[in-house]
């Protein structure tokens, strides 16, 4: 699945603090992963590439690329080292992923420099589709944020307080999305259009084309104003709209098609579509009476809304939110990529935790035999709860968390902060 970058382009082993603060809010603003792509420039032969390779040779420029952060918390984070034009490095980055804007910082030139030569930013905006932000002293000039004081160890009530109340407001969040798209579609397949076309939808009689008409138009319209990326309307006999809804069939599919049987009209879970693309899609679907009956459906990228919502920073650094079915699959991102990576738990770079890793606790023999975190087994029993003493989480790494479960939805959604977080050490006086 494809994440979304905001790129802090850097060619010198030094961040203005400024540049660090606005790529920040930015990402945060985005919702987006915020890239820390540093280039050692080199030309493509000669004496600068043999400096350049030495100067990689010595381990510097990665030391310290590794030890830059968001000043945000809660801002997931990557790093990426190469070696070559900036600009052209930059704008491949950019052709290959989403990226939503890059921030490049470049220093104040004299008149001279000026009159000569492009600068790295005017060069990047003639060479990359996307929009480009100068950062740097001397295009930022308010002062940064001072220094947050230390913050003090929190009381355990306080925690449990925090992290009831960010899982209560992320479930009431997906849940009024959810029934709010499962209203407005089944208020869809009760209009007139949609009904006249169904009931003339037997298998001995052709619909006259002006009918097929108006439900192209009246639809697709509403496709625009739900902000849906495809609909379609099925019969037992014709099918109408795009073929791209056909998500791969399995228990979420299924149970899915069983709530709107039951309920007239439901929401689904994150499902992978059978196009053997990284997409997931929402869909929202509605029973259509009529004499021959049918369901329509409206799909809608999983990113926009139910991703976006549990992706959301928090308030405490290591903070997270996501989901899981009531196997224990999650449903949602990781803001972890990078250590799963490391841990052989994610195998591509780029790759994310949706419909791929289980919540479980890591542990000797097969991954699909590891149990369940203590959080995800009481979760999947239909337990709510919370647990600030701390336990593992699907990284091995000790948490403190706060879980809910959607019956109407069948899945459960968690706020979890690692336990060194949420309790740092006091800090030592000085004498």
């Amino acid at each position: 699945m494809n994440e979304r970058f905001v790129v802090v382009l850097t060619t010198a082993p030094t961040l203005h603090e400024s540049t660090r603060e606005l790529a920040s809010r930015l990402a945060a603003r985005a919702n987006a992963v915020l890239l820390f792509l540093h280039v050692v420039p080199g030309a493509s032969h000669g004496e600068s590439m043999l400096h350049a390779a030495v100067d990689l040779a010595s381990g510097a420029p990665e030391a310290w690329l590794r030890s830059l952060r968001p000043s945000h918390a809660g801002v997931p984070f990557r790093h990426r080292l190469e070696l070559g034009e900036p600009a052209e490095v930059a704008a491949r980055f950019v052709r290959e992923h989403s990226v939503e804007l890059l921030v490049a910082e470049e220093p104040p030139r004299g008149w001279i420099a000026e009159t000569l030569w492009r600068g790295l930013a005017e060069t990047l905006i003639r060479r990359v589709s996307c929009p480009v932000v100068i950062g740097g002293p001397g295009f930022l000039r308010s002062a940064p944020p001072a220094t947050p004081p230390i913050r003090p160890m929190l009381a355990e009530a306080t925690v449990a307080e925090l992290l009831n109340a960010m899982v209560e407001a992320r479930v009431e969040a997906l849940r009024s999305w959810m029934d709010r798209t499962a209203d407005s579609v089944g208020r869809i397949a009760a209009s007139d259009t949609v009904e006249t076309v169904v009931t003339l939808a037997r298998e001995d009689e052709r619909i006259d084309a002006s009918f097929e008409r108006r439900l192209v138009v009246a639809l697709d319209e509403h496709q625009r104003a739900l902000r849906a990326i495809a609909w379609r309307l099925m019969t037992p006999h014709q099918r109408w709209g795009s073929e791209s809804l056909t998500p791969v069939h399995g228990l979420a599919f299924a149970e899915f098609v069983r709530r709107v049987e039951a309920a007239g009209h439901s929401t689904s879970l994150p499902l992978a579509l059978d196009d053997g693309l990284e997409r997931l899609m929402i869909l929202a679907g509605a029973r259509v009476s009529g004499g021959a009956g049918g369901m329509l459906l409206f799909g809608f990228d999983a990113e926009d809304d139910f991703l976006r919502i549990l992706g959301q920073p928090g308030p405490l650094p290591t903070f997270e939110t996501y989901a899981f079915d009531s196997a224990g699959l999650m449903l949602s991102n990781s803001r972890f990529p990078e250590h799963l990576l490391a841990s052989g738990l994610l195998t591509i770079e780029g790759q994310q935790t949706p419909l791929r890793l289980r919540v479980a606790e890591p542990s000797d023999g097969p991954v699909d035999r590891w149990p369940l975190t203590r959080m995800a087994q009481d979760a999947t029993r239909h337990q709510n709860g919370f647990d600030t003493r701390g336990y593992l989480d699907y990284r091995g790494t000790r948490v403190v968390g706060a879980w809910r479960w959607v019956p109407e939805y069948g899945f459960g959604v968690t706020a979890e902060v690692d336990h060194a977080a949420a309790y740092p050490a006091e800090p030592v006086e000085q004498s």
